[in-house]
């Protein structure tokens, strides 16, 4: 009897301090419902939670979905979605499954109806896209990328903007641009272009690309705007820098592919012209980190393109949600066009595209992720909590090294000396 006891008492099971919360303000976490023919609606969640079209807490008043789907448990290892019992199914990452593991940015599919599950500040996701030009967004975006960088140059501030191919950077750069006009000229310089880069004059009209007009000599900008500037020669990138000294006031915008310090390591952008921007850089993340904007970008496609929204298929949608696309919006409007073409009528075929769509790699449930300090801290008090302080078990856990384990510990502020229970 005695051995039966001591586990009750020793091995009280740990519950992840990421999931088992009360809702805050911001919403707390649970799902983003996503659609081409509806904004985005949110759905909290609680430990223990049953999600359906008839609970009262966690009702979703969409089609394809039965009265009580799915219940919603936390566990020390995470929390996990179990389907129960329905006609209809649970899909996690296209896996239709009875009981599975959930983690932030899982493509979960209840029925006909997807969302997106995210583990923190789930209210920010609610509402109507925006617009900035011709870059479609969420409201979550507005606030972690857009409005910061628009902030910084209303100030007058020099930035660099960063992110892969198709994502949106350059669209910000020229809006962030446009809100310089009353001020002065502006220049343009593409460092993609084949040849010599050369300086045009700001088009308001062309987002993203060159001016059409040359800049004139002997004409001192008031603001320079430069795209892919890691593809900018040096001689070329000691000019702009000079230019930007000698004018007061002078503001320099630029785009980037990769991390400002990796392109300035790897020599493409010499150390003194990196300087210029005094840590002031923003990242536009991948399509594959803002899921729940997907389909509001499909939805923008779809109409510009005319193709009738009763077209997709619940199948199609989510796997134009869980895809990769490392080329960014221009490779998903490229995979709808040949979807459009493989099937001129009636529902949109998966198959004539499936072998297009690329796959993320998933993370480890508990990696902690470098661009949410919080989250970060969350998951690493978790486990080493689980681990009872041992930052080899914690190390393991994690799927990072020990000195790696020690760094972000330290990058947070963690004593992980004094987080060993005796």
């Amino acid at each position: 009897m005695a051995e039966a006891a001591a586990p009750a008492i020793q091995q009280k099971e740990y519950r992840s301090g990421i999931h088992a919360k009360r809702r805050d303000a911001a919403g707390g976490w649970g799902l983003v419902m996503v659609g081409v023919d509806s904004p985005p609606q949110v759905v909290g969640l609680t430990d223990g939670a049953v999600v359906g079209s008839a609970d009262k807490e966690n009702q979703i008043g969409l089609t394809g979905i039965a009265p009580e789907h799915a219940r919603v448990n936390v566990r020390s290892d995470g929390c996990y979605i179990e389907d129960l019992g329905t006609q209809e199914g649970t899909w996690v990452n296209g896996v239709r499954a009875r009981r599975i593991n959930v983690m932030h940015g899982d493509v979960v599919r209840l029925g006909e109806q997807i969302a997106v599950f995210v583990e923190r500040e789930l209210n920010l996701h609610e509402g109507s896209p925006s617009r900035l030009g011709p870059l479609v967004h969420g409201s979550k975006q507005r606030r972690d990328w857009i409005e910061p960088a628009l902030d910084l140059v209303r100030r007058g501030s020099n930035i660099c903007i960063e992110g892969s191919p198709g994502v949106g950077k350059r669209t910000l750069a020229h809006q962030a641009a446009m809100l310089r006009q009353h001020l002065g000229d502006i220049f343009v310089i593409d460092g993609a272009v084949e040849g010599k880069p050369t300086a045009t004059v700001f088009d308001p009209n062309a987002p993203g690309k060159m001016g059409s007009t040359p800049a004139p000599t002997g004409v001192r900008p008031v603001t320079w705007l430069i795209y892919s500037a890691d593809r900018l020669p040096r001689p070329q990138q000691l000019e702009v820098a000079h230019a930007v000294g000698r004018m007061s006031g002078a503001t320099l915008i630029i785009t980037t592919e990769q991390p400002l310090d990796r392109a300035a390591g790897d020599g493409h952008i010499a150390p003194w012209f990196a300087s210029l921007f005094s840590g002031k850089r923003l990242t536009v993340p991948s399509l594959e980190v803002r899921r729940e904007d997907i389909l509001l970008i499909v939805r923008d496609i779809a109409e510009r393109m005319g193709i009738g929204l009763n077209r997709f298929t619940p199948d199609l949608l989510e796997a134009l949600v869980r895809a990769g696309w490392p080329g960014g919006v221009p490779q998903l409007e490229n995979v709808l066009t040949t979807a459009v073409q493989a099937t001129p009528e009636g529902p949109l075929s998966l198959a004539t595209i499936a072998d297009s769509l690329s796959r993320g790699p998933r993370l480890k449930p508990n990696l902690p992720p470098a661009t949410d300090p919080s989250l970060a801290r969350a998951r690493l008090e978790d486990a080493l909590a689980r681990a009872n302080g041992s930052v080899a078990s914690a190390a393991r856990a994690l799927g990072m090294s020990r000195q790696a384990i020690y760094r972000e510990a330290d990058r947070l502020g963690l004593d992980i000396a004094r987080r060993k229970v005796r």
